[in-house]
């Protein structure tokens, strides 16, 4: 995880979640990855969301963080869910094709260690990318999985 230095307080605009520098973008699909992927673009944000514990179902920081998975990432270093989706989304080497239309952006291209990840949807009110939600996992949870995208070693 990226050394992430300055106020551990999370703050929000509206229903958004703000990085620590203060901006509602952790990041974007460029056009050059939304290209190779046939994609749209888009700005890359993280909601407060909401967890439904009966159903176990949800979404953004909420979501993220409900208690056993809150354990997991703290478990690697992060303070919270904005902290673990601004890394991933900071450092993503492969993304690979999700339920529907959803991407799954991951740090981890090798799978040697767990797999670290978040899964994005479009947003149905604008252009760009809601973190629908994000996990830490087995290391062979990609296993079968073909990329659609893998960062190259020297840039997009």
């Amino acid at each position: 995880m990226k050394n992430l230095s300055g106020n551990d307080d999370v703050h929000y605009v509206g229903e958004f979640v703000l990085t620590r520098e203060g901006s509602i973008n952790f990041g974007e699909i460029s056009r050059e990855i939304a290209c190779k992927i046939r994609r749209q673009t888009g700005k890359i944000r993280l909601r407060i969301g909401e967890h439904d514990n009966f159903k176990n179902k949800g979404y953004g920081e909420k979501h993220i963080e409900r208690p056993e998975r809150l354990g997991q990432i703290k478990n690697k270093g992060y303070n919270n869910a904005r902290d673990f989706v601004y890394d991933i989304v900071s450092s993503f080497d492969i993304i690979y094709k999700g339920k529907g239309l959803r991407l799954i952006l991951s740090k981890n291209g090798k799978i040697t260690d767990d797999a670290i990840f978040i899964e994005l949807v479009l947003s149905k009110e604008g252009d760009f990318y809601d973190v629908k939600t994000g996990l830490i996992a087995r290391k062979n949870y990609f296993k079968n999985k073909t990329p659609l995208w893998i960062k190259p070693k020297n840039g997009v």
